[in-house]
Parts: C-alpha cells; structure tokens; sequence
C-alpha cells in the first residue's frame, strides 16, 4: 500500500502547483533574457547553455549537462521537459490559458510512430550536417527563433521579413497547442529521446487498482498520455506534471515504484504487443545521441590541406545588407554546422547588426551601425560555441570582413570637402589621412592598410559619400590581423598571418 502522503490528493495538488510554478518562473526568465534590452544579457547564457540541444550539439553525448540528463531519465522520467524545456511549458501556458475559454475537445491521444523518423532525421542532419534538418525539429531553435523575432520587432526599427517568417513553425506549435496542448513534445528529438530513456525507469506515475475510469485524469493531461480506459499512463510521453494525481478523486494515481498490479500488466501486455515500434525507438533515441557525437568529433578533426589566402578569395557581397558572420563563427562551414538558429546572438548585440537575413543562421547587417571593436557579447552567449568566446584582444585582432576603397567616389575627391570620417572611426588605424595630391588646399585622403583591416564596417557606415567610397567583402574564412596599424612612419607592413593559426 501507497504511503498517505502519496495518495493524498491535496498533497499532490501542492506538487502540481510548485511544479508549474518553477516551470512558468523559468520560462519567464528565459524569455526576460531574449526580450530584455541590450545590456542586461547574462541569464541568456545560462538558460540556453543548459538546454540539453545546445549540449549534445556543443560537446556531444559526454558533456555534464547531456550525461545529467540522461541519469535523470533513466531514474526518474522526463524532468528536463517538465520543468527546463521553454518551448514545452510555453506550451503547457497556452494550452492552460485556452483551457478558461473552451473546453477541451481530446483526451487521450496515441501520437503515430513515424514521428520517430524525426530523431533520425535530426541525426542524419548532424552527421552530414544539413541544419536545415535540426533547426526545426529543435525546441530551443524553434523558442530561439520566435523570441528573436519578438525582439527585432521591439527594439529593431530595420527587422526583416525573412526574421518574422521563420518564426512561423513556433507560432504553429502554440496555435496548435491551445487546442490540443503539448502536441510538439510527441514529435520532438528530445523529448522522445528522454521518453524512449525514461520508459525504461522503474519510478513514475502510476495507475492504481480501484480505478474506475472516471477521465479526470485524461482531462488534466497537458500531454495526452493518460489513457482512462487502459488505466495507465504512459511513461514514454509522462513529463511528470502530477496533474493527474492531482485531480483522481480517488487517489488512485500516484508516483512510485512500478508495482505488479491490474494495471501495469496491461501495460505489459501492450508492451510486448508494440515490441516492434519499441525498438524502433530505442533505434530512433540512440542514433540521434550517436549523431550528435560523431558531428562533435567530425568538427574537432584539423581540416585536411592547407587554408585558402583569405585575402585573395573574399566572397565579394556589396550594398546596404552585408553577409558577414559574427566574430567567432571561424568560417561557413564550421559555423552553419554547430548554429541551432537559436537566436541569442540576435539579442545580444548592444548595436543590432546581428541579424537573419536570409537564412536561420543569423550574420552581420551593417546597414545602421557597425560591429564594436571590443564587443565579445554575442560568443559569450552562443550555447553551441557556433560562435566561439573570443577574448578581448583576439576579438580586436579578428577579421571578419575586410574594406575595400574606392578613392574616386570619396568626397574630397568628387567635391573638394574636407572629411577625414572614415580615419577617425578606425579602431586598428588601418585608415589614416595623407596629402591629396590633386588639391592645393591642404586636404587629405584616406590611405587605406589592407592587413590592419579587421571589417568591422565602421568605415562604411560613417561614409558620407553616395555611393560610399567604401564596399566590405565577406570573408570566407576568419584570421587574426597584427592588430593595431603604427603610427610613426613604419611603412614595412606585416603580413597577414597565417590562417592555421587563428585560435579557435
């Protein structure tokens, strides 16, 4: 016999209580730390870090936080979904909210098998790195997204559509949500990935005999999971919300060991009659943590031949929108295979430049402003080091683009004015004034130091001409400049260093 305490339903109301309130509280941290303005980012590091996705992308199925995980799945169930998971208690919020309005209209819900293609899909994605496939399918990719676009429309006057538009999958989930609740959870890798785990544990909840079917369970149920009629809950898909017991009248449900009784050897019964579709899980499960690994070790392989000269094979990419990754990214490559699309980065940058212009992996836009010289924000908070954590210098020394000068078009050229804009904004003084040679009233020109040059787009966007005398090429590759330009009369320019040894 159950002790009282577990069987008693008031207690079990407080459980339910205490659990949506830390899941609500979480989630509106999560969401005050994409949605706060610049400047007061760093819960956004912590919160996104700790999302299981962004670990198994990041350090592979052996990283702390995946391993914890895992235990806890395996011993108890799906806690992680329960309580840390944002997109599953966003919507858990709509679903409760709807629930005022109008009735709900399902119970009991058996989701199809061939979601389990998603975790496979996923894992194929990781392993032959396709994001496409990954981004959404993620939780916090798809949570990343809607609150990165949130945050462009109330604090970017410049927000793209393609931003909105890629927010649509997480408004779908939530529409869908209110209607039928936690329906994503049932086709996430994750959340089946910890099911197929936790259905192995030999605590959770538990149909009791003396179960008269009354389905106030099955009503209470954000995931669908509890089955009235079967009298069982499955474990799979149990998040551990205590609704449940929460609501049996008769305290039949509790949490437990798995005792033999009526009901669990129903479970059994059906147990051994999906067999098939339980392999295919535990297939399904495995091969998307697997994946996960083999990308990790895939990415920390020393590339094969020698860099391309970044400087002799810049992706050449003009006008008001520049394509250019965030400091940290090292190259395409390496950056479009570790981004989840989650968008901390997007909220982040004290200046905005941080966008997504035309794909999920956001870049650098310096239509409006230009990247600071000593800003490191947006690899601090990158839960997938997609963009590494430069250090100060090494971001002051990283060139992420580089300037190009079109000395016709400046105006003292074109007008005969004084300017001298572009030279005062250069952080490394790539960019420093001499005597123009065609004028006899001492103006001066921009002389231009390629190997100083870090493309940081201040120069562009200080520009006074139009066109501007100055275009930024993307580069393919990130590498580290000798730093700051010197400033008495060395003409002997160093070269630019050797790609191989950028440092990260």
């Amino acid at each position: 016999m159950a002790k009282i305490s577990l069987k008693d339903r008031s207690v079990w109301r407080i459980l339910a209580l205490i659990r949506v309130c830390v899941a609500f509280v979480l989630l509106a941290l999560f969401a005050a730390a994409y949605l706060a303005p610049p400047g007061w980012k760093w819960l956004l590091s912590r919160f996104a870090g700790a999302q299981f996705a962004a670990s198994l992308y990041d350090d592979g199925i052996l990283s702390a936080g995946v391993l914890a995980y895992i235990v806890i799945a395996i011993v108890v169930g799906r806690v992680y979904c329960s309580i840390l998971c944002p997109m599953g208690t966003l919507q858990e919020l709509f679903w409760r909210i709807a629930l005022r309005f109008q009735p709900r209209r399902s119970y009991y819900v058996r989701p199809s098998a061939a979601r389990y293609a998603v975790p496979l899909l996923t894992g194929v994605g990781l392993v032959f790195a396709v994001p496409a496939l990954m981004m959404f399918a993620d939780p916090i990719s798809n949570f990343g997204r809607g609150m990165g676009a949130i945050y462009s429309l109330l604090w970017n006057e410049r927000t793209s559509a393609f931003t909105v538009a890629i927010a649509a999958p997480c408004a779908a989930i939530l529409l869908v949500s209110a209607v039928a609740g936690r329906r994503f959870c049932d086709w996430c890798p994750v959340g089946m990935t910890l099911g197929v785990l936790s259905s192995v544990a030999p605590f959770g909840m538990r149909i009791r005999d003396g179960c008269v079917s009354c389905g106030l369970c099955e009503r209470k149920c954000p995931m669908g999971c509890a089955d009235a009629g079967g009298k069982r809950i499955e474990k799979e898909r149990c998040v551990l919300c205590f609704s449940c017991a929460a609501a049996c009248q008769g305290g039949f449900i509790s949490w437990g060991y798995a005792g033999v009784s009526a009901a669990s050897a129903g479970s059994r019964r059906l147990f051994l009659r999906g067999a098939g579709v339980k392999v295919a899980s535990f297939v399904a499960g495995a091969f998307y943590l697997t994946s996960a690994n083999f990308k990790f070790f895939r990415d920390t392989m020393p590339p094969a031949g020698g860099e391309a000269a970044m400087t002799e094979e810049n992706a050449a990419i003009e006008g008001d929108v520049i394509s250019i990754l965030p400091p940290g990214a090292l190259d395409v490559s390496s950056y479009a295979s570790r981004c989840v699309g989650c968008m901390a980065c997007v909220a982040a940058c004290p200046v905005k430049i941080i966008k997504t212009l035309n794909s999920a992996n956001p870049a650098l836009d310096y239509s409006g402003d230009f990247c600071q010289y000593s800003c490191v924000e947006c690899g601090k908070v990158c839960p997938t080091h997609a963009i590494h954590h430069l250090s100060v210098e090494e971001k002051r020394r990283t060139r992420v683009a580089l300037s190009n000068l079109t000395l016709s078009r400046c105006v003292v050229v074109t007008k005969g004015q004084a300017c001298g804009a572009c030279a005062e904004v250069c952080p490394t003084r790539s960019l420093k004034m001499v005597s123009y040679e065609g004028a006899s009233s001492g103006l001066t020109v921009p002389d231009f130091a390629e190997p100083y040059c870090i493309g940081c787009g201040a120069c562009l966007v200080v520009c006074p001409a139009e066109p501007a005398a100055f275009s930024v090429d993307a580069a393919q590759r990130q590498s580290l400049t000798p730093g700051i330009r010197p400033t008495e009369g060395n003409e002997d320019l160093p070269e630019l260093p050797d790609t191989n040894d950028f440092p990260f």
